[in-house]
């Protein structure tokens, strides 16, 4: 029995990739806690100050079944600060457990640092990344095997020309691991852009199709579509046809969006370039 479900999950790609992403658990973004981590034991512990004379810190540890500490982190907050654990698990496929958690500075939409940490002696980084607005998900298995796809939102387009917070279109980012660290390598997964521009673009016909609301400025309605085409200009950059697909997208918006996108297209590629890798 057990031996043709083996088989099964090896004859049935979905089958395997959900099997794979139960080795990653999620913590609970508590100031303080406890978890288990494969056969680690975690603790973290927050002292949130929000006197900027008065600083906070925390501790996160964790703790080897023979009561070695593989991870023992203690640093001091700013104000309003506070770090949380976000998942633990065997992202490389190879046994061992690595942990995520990030850092939020407390403000009202900003700003999020996020670490990988395999939890071994020594505590290598795997991860270190700014994440501004965007934030870590859970990793997911995106190429069949190996090692999980580390997966994030980005802000790149955050108050992009003149569109407001609330309109600005988040990003996907993707890291894979390169035998040592995770890097930045969201355009080596194009059936995931792919989804991702299928989705705009069924949201930017929707949109376009959509009667605008009595008493609503054109500029308001223009904003819903300039965002979800400047998503779909962001994920053709990432994918890598850009030039094809623009004349498209343009015609298939109003005429203020589309001269308001065509204006600002080499802007929005510049801003994608300081945050992916594509020269690749």
């Amino acid at each position: 029995m057990l031996l043709a479900l083996l088989l099964h999950l090896l004859a049935c790609p979905a089958l395997a990739q959900t099997a794979s992403a139960r080795t990653v658990q999620q913590l609970p973004s508590s100031e303080q806690g406890t978890a288990v981590c494969g056969p680690l034991q975690v603790r973290w512990s927050n002292v949130r100050s929000f006197d900027p004379n008065v600083p906070g810190s925390v501790s996160l540890q964790a703790t080897a079944p023979d009561g070695q500490l593989v991870l023992d982190l203690h640093q001091p907050l700013r104000a309003g600060e506070v770090l949380s654990p976000l998942w633990c698990g065997d992202v490389l496929d190879d046994g061992s457990q690595a942990l995520a958690y990030q850092t939020f500075s407390g403000g009202a939409h900003c700003c999020f640092s996020a670490s990988v940490v395999l939890l071994a002696p020594g505590s290598p980084h795997l991860l270190d990344a700014n994440l501004v607005n965007g934030g870590l998900s859970l990793p997911r298995q995106l190429d069949g095997q190996g090692p999980l796809a580390l997966q994030a939102s980005s802000d790149v387009f955050a108050y992009f020309d003149d569109l407001s917070f609330a309109a600005s279109p988040f990003m996907p980012l993707v890291y894979a691991f390169d035998g040592s660290h995770y890097v930045e390598a969201t355009r080596q997964f194009p059936d995931l852009l792919q989804s991702d521009i299928d989705q705009a673009t069924a949201d930017l016909v929707a949109a376009v199709a959509r009667p605008a609301p009595a008493q609503v400025p054109p500029q308001i309605v223009d904003q819903e579509q300039e965002s979800i085409a400047l998503r779909l200009y962001g994920l053709h950059v990432l994918l890598g046809d850009v030039d094809q697909a623009l004349p498209a997208l343009e015609a298939g918006v109003s005429p203020p969006v589309a001269r308001w996108l065509h204006a600002n297209a080499a802007a929005a590629s510049d801003a994608l370039a300081q945050v992916y890798t594509l020269d690749t």
